[in-house]
């Protein structure tokens, strides 16, 4: 048997594609696989339509069997090498030869037995009827409803921690955490030359891993070994929320607070989690292996886990040293603590990022927290109520300990009124953590030990729970995020506070908070980078690329980074991009201070309604805030533009609340499909309809930008990145000028990302076709338009330039007779 190792691609030259892959496919696959063989980052666009994620799945899979084929072959060759070093010099070559064969010929048999008993599972098993297979030994007894709500007796440092119940408690809990975390060694077809390298992708959101799964499920690609067919092994991650099966705690709607119940229950009772692992044992029906006789997402390892009484959540993780392809969210992905808890290993891993526009700020949220005052309030009532409640049977270490919270957030309590009071909280000022404590004891409590005693005892969910169920007690509200969590994280921050970030003032009209915000999200994401074989980062609007390299990997040298921009799979025909300056009397800018201008509002009205009356289809338009959207809307409304609109089209708008969104979509929906087939609807930039939506083929033949969506400048958050960013320049010998520069590219690139994302909801498969309006002057500058994705770069009607409306009419009319002529 024997490889070839110079092999790029599969036979056929087309990455196992399981379609006849378009030429810009082919090129994204091309790509990718030389990011992974030559580079240590990619930076990929790819429009959605395009078939980025098969793209992604056939480049990144044909690269990892050939390279286990290449692994394979160097390890036969340092065995022959180390024979040759151990052995005479007269040793005949047949010997070493018939040594290497018969060492090949024994993994090539595990390979086939594995493979082997996978199909003799799935042939077995009906993953219907799999609740019949297994159940729990024994089941755990549930305590009364009040004793749930106390924590372990909690024992700090300051007692005695040699005495015997400490020690007890230990051993127990050590021996639980090992039954719960240990994996199976039965699992997998391990062997010596098993392959490093993984597959890592991760997305945003639980559907987009879920569409990731089901695009996987479509390929087939060369085994390892010829003449053995071999299965994609594939596990998909999830936390608790996702994943836990067990009815008490799988109802409940934070994670924070799944998270803590499942670890509480585990510690609160003699058997823990009747459907934990180590309740039963597998054998050759274990849940790994029959998550491998076929790809399974998320859902399907639930309905897997509930069939066997078996929790999805620890049972998946035994598969992952055999895995070659892992999904996983970016919460996982992204934070150490969660890597190591679930054994994920970066290790000389291929790391695929989807929907990467977002992924610095989505690092920058996970590691930020904020506490306002009335929040603080609000915990400080909810501590004071359980003491009362449950003072006599909480152990010295949970009431001391409680003692101790207490007094630090009544420190931060005192803190902000005492600022609010002396007219010291000016929204973006940094705040000094030994300020917080100035003149009280908090600095004399041990921050770093309450933040233990949180995380060790639970007593955040203990306390949350019981909030939840006393009457009367509605002043903690009901949210993703219980308060208890917050503060916990909150403390983690002023325990552990960094070079990378800060503390400051975020003043509304509505609260005063104190924020704590990572600014330097490169030194939290230098662990993934340094450790991964590559790190690839995909989207459908990735532009502008430059804040990558600046703000997630400054210290990778511009050569290691490869960056490709693919063009549209649409004909050139099926799209055009207006920039428009001017109508009438108007010049649109609608910046900040321009945009009050009736003049300019009413004659924003007239082009949309003539808009209206020269396209066909949906008509989506976006506004740079809701704020501006409604005062537009109240300006139509008084001078009959809104009517004129309203003749014309079937009118919606965005709604503030994510419940009322399908319905909406639904609606407008109906209105594109009914017989008059006219509809609008104003949406927002940033908003619910901005990302993530669909509006393929009628829903949009028209996308409207309405100015150039720049965030808040008196946002505390962004003074401060700003700040930061500033700052950093001078630190490396910048001048003022060069800081200055860097922050307003920064903000241009934050608003520039905003759109490409917005305007990219309108092209979503081959044969879709659109209209893009930009209205605003800005939009005629070079600058600005180097800015845009590629694909709408590309199909700009002019470039460096507005167009005027009146041609803009023009070509509109023709874009039409174009199409309908191509399309007969």
């Amino acid at each position: 048997m024997s490889y070839n190792a110079n092999e790029t691609s599969d036979r056929h030259g087309t990455f196992n594609h399981p379609f006849e892959p378009y030429d810009i496919q082919l090129e994204l696959m091309r790509s990718i696989y030389d990011a992974i063989e030559n580079y240590k980052i990619g930076i990929f666009e790819s429009p959605t339509g395009t078939g980025k994620t098969l793209s992604i799945i056939c480049s990144t899979m044909t690269w990892l069997r050939n390279n286990k084929k290449k692994a394979i072959e160097r390890k036969l060759t340092q065995n022959a090498s180390d024979s040759d070093s151990s052995s005479s010099d007269d040793e005949p070559e047949w010997v070493k030869n018939a040594y290497n064969s018969n060492l090949l010929q024994g993994v090539e048999a595990k390979a086939h037995e594995y493979e082997t008993m996978l199909n003799d599972l799935e042939k077995t098993y009906d993953h219907t009827h799999l609740e019949n297979l297994e159940a729990p030994t024994k089941r755990s007894k549930i305590s009364s409803d009040e004793d749930q709500l106390l924590p372990v007796d909690y024992h700090s440092d300051t007692e005695d921690s040699k005495s015997a119940e400490s020690m007890k408690l230990s051993k127990e809990v050590s021996e639980l955490l090992s039954r719960v975390e240990q994996g199976d060694s039965e699992s997998g077809p391990e062997d010596e030359f098993e392959c490093p390298n993984k597959i890592i992708f991760s997305s945003r959101t639980h559907s987009q891993l879920s569409q990731f799964a089901h695009q996987l499920g479509l390929t087939n690609f060369n085994p390892t070994f010829e003449g053995i067919p071999e299965r994609i092994k594939f596990v998909p991650l999830a936390s608790r929320k996702q994943l836990c099966i067990h009815p008490r705690i799988s109802h409940l709607t934070s994670l924070d607070s799944i998270n803590e119940a499942c670890i509480d229950l585990q510690q609160n009772t003699k058997e823990g989690c009747a459907f934990n692992p180590k309740h039963g044992s597998m054998s050759k029906k274990k849940f790994s292996d029959l998550s491998f006789t076929k790809i399974h997402d998320i859902e399907d390892l639930g309905s897997l886990g509930t069939g066997l009484r078996v929790c999805p959540y620890y049972s998946v993780r035994n598969g992952l040293k055999s895995a070659e392809v892992i999904a996983s969210p970016y919460q996982i992905l992204l934070q150490k603590s969660a890597r190591e808890t679930l054994n994920v290993d970066v290790e000389d891993a291929i790391i695929v990022i989807d929907e990467a526009h977002n992924l610095i700020d989505t690092i920058i949220s996970l590691y930020s927290v904020s506490i306002n005052l009335l929040e603080i309030e609000m915990i400080i009532k909810g501590i004071r109520y359980y003491l009362r409640k449950f003072m006599k049977k909480l152990n010295s270490g949970n009431r001391i300990n409680l003692m101790k919270l207490l007094k630090l957030c009544q420190s931060i309590q005192n803190f902000i009124n005492k600022s609010i009071d002396r007219k010291e909280s000016h929204n973006g000022s940094e705040v000094m953590v030994n300020e917080i404590f100035g003149d009280t004891t908090g600095d004399l409590i041990n921050i770093y030990k309450v933040e233990k005693f949180l995380e060790k005892s639970k007593i955040a969910y203990k306390i949350d729970t019981y909030m939840e169920k006393e009457e009367g007690l509605t002043f903690i509200k009901k949210s993703s995020s219980p308060l208890l969590f917050k503060i916990t994280k909150f403390l983690k921050c002023l325990a552990n506070p960094s070079n990378e970030g800060k503390f400051f003032w975020n003043v509304t009209k509505d609260k005063t908070a104190i924020d704590y915000l990572l600014l330097d999200p490169s030194e939290i994401f230098r662990d993934i980078v340094s450790k991964c074989r590559c790190l690839i980062l995909c989207g459908g609007t990735m532009e502008p690329m430059e804040d990558y390299k600046k703000y997630l990997f400054p210290y990778v040298p511009n050569e290691s980074i490869k960056k490709f921009s693919c063009d549209h799979i649409i004909p050139d025909k099926n799209l055009i991009v207006f920039p428009i300056g001017t109508y009438g009397n108007s010049v649109f800018e609608f910046s900040y201070e321009k945009r009050g201008d009736l003049n300019m509002i009413l004659n924003l009205g007239n082009v949309i309604t003539q808009i209206c009356e020269n396209t066909k289809g949906g008509a989506v338009v976006f506004f740079p805030s809701y704020r501006y959207l409604n005062e537009v809307k109240a300006q139509w409304r008084i001078h009959g533009i809104l009517r004129s609109i309203e003749d014309r089209r079937t009118v919606y708008y965005e709604p503030i609340d994510s419940a009322d969104v399908a319905q909406i979509l639904n609606s407008y929906r109906t209105s594109i499909e009914s017989d008059n087939g006219l509809a609008i609807i104003f949406a927002v930039v940033g908003g619910k309809l901005s990302e993530g939506i669909n509006f393929a083929d009628d829903l949009a033949r028209a996308v409207i930008m309405v100015g150039m969506p720049y965030p808040n400048v008196t946002s505390a958050d962004l003074i401060a990145r700003k700040e930061f960013i500033e700052k950093t320049i001078l630190e490396e010998n910048g001048n003022v000028k060069d800081a200055r520069t860097a922050s307003k590219t920064f903000y241009d690139n934050l608003c520039m990302r905003a759109v490409n994302q917005s305007i990219g909801r309108s092209i979503r498969h081959k044969d879709d076709s659109s209209l893009i309006y930009l209205i605003d002057q800005r939009y005629g500058y070079e600058t600005v338009q180097s800015k845009l994705s590629g694909w709408v770069k590309k199909r700009l009607y002019t470039k460096s330039s507005c167009t005027y409306f009146n041609k803009v009419l023009e070509e509109t009319t023709k874009f039409y007779t174009v199409l309908n002529a191509a399309n007969k």
